[in-house]
């Protein structure tokens, strides 16, 4: 397997045009209703939202899954994945296909867990067109998370979590 001899590999997450959040609502109209409801009381809460949105798909939700990867990968590997600011031969993209983002309230209420599909491609660093590797991922369900804003974490957990089941195969290949 091209990852034997790695020591490192970068990590990419990517949100395609026609993401689905919701089962049913395109990425943007998302965005919009999470806005107006954060901002209901406060309109500036609207825009807080969206920003730790923002930052959940660049860095937040990435550093989940490396975490959820590495911390299992090194009791058996070398190789750790990494942010894709370092060098690195291969590429690991995580492309969201669809994101149930949960929902949280009191236990009366009810709540449930985030879930997320996502197509996994390796590919060479320098040739992005050239994939070594694709696989759909199964669908995952994250750990319940609530805070500030609750839909954000929920997905976070669902990272984390794809990281640890990619860490039982790759112990399968890497061992």
């Amino acid at each position: 397997m091209f990852l034997k001899n790695e020591t490192k590999v970068a990590v990419k997450l990517t949100f395609p045009e026609d993401l689905i959040i919701y089962s049913r609502h395109p990425e943007k109209e998302f965005i919009e209703n999470m806005k107006k409801k954060y901002g209901k009381k406060d309109p500036t809460n609207g825009e807080k939202w969206f920003q730790t949105y923002q930052t959940a798909k660049k860095e937040t939700w990435r550093d989940a899954f490396i975490v959820g990867l590495n911390e299992r990968l090194k009791t058996y590997s070398d190789l750790e994945f990494v942010t894709t600011d370092q060098e690195t031969n291969y590429t690991l993209i995580i492309e969201a296909d669809w994101i149930y983002t949960g929902y949280g309230g009191s236990a009366s209420v009810g709540r449930e867990e985030g879930k997320l599909e996502t197509t996994l491609r390796f590919v060479k660093t320098s040739e992005s067109d050239s994939e070594v590797y694709a696989t759909q991922a199964p669908k995952v369900i994250g750990n319940y998370a609530y805070g500030e804003f609750g839909d954000i974490e929920r997905i976070r957990e669902c990272y984390n979590k794809l990281g640890y089941l990619l860490s039982l195969q790759l112990k399968r290949i890497l061992k």
